[in-house]
């Protein structure tokens, strides 16, 4: 039994089922441009990559390795 690859490209409810986060919370860090993101006609679009880089970004504070 294979898995299908998972879209690298993602919506914004997407993303927020990912980040476990709400709309309010993602329209905000979009508002102050905290969230890497482009928009594709009138919505918003994330690639799963950058996503995964940003977190690592914010997790990784003074005290890390």
């Amino acid at each position: 039994m294979t898995k299908e690859p998972k879209s690298e490209l993602m919506t914004a409810e997407e993303t927020c089922r990912y980040l476990k986060i709400t709309q309010r919370t993602l329209y905000r860090y979009l508002q102050n441009h905290r969230i890497p993101a482009f928009k594709l006609g009138k919505e918003w679009r994330f690639v799963r990559s950058d996503l995964e880089q940003w977190i690592r970004d914010r997790t990784r504070g003074p005290l890390a390795s």
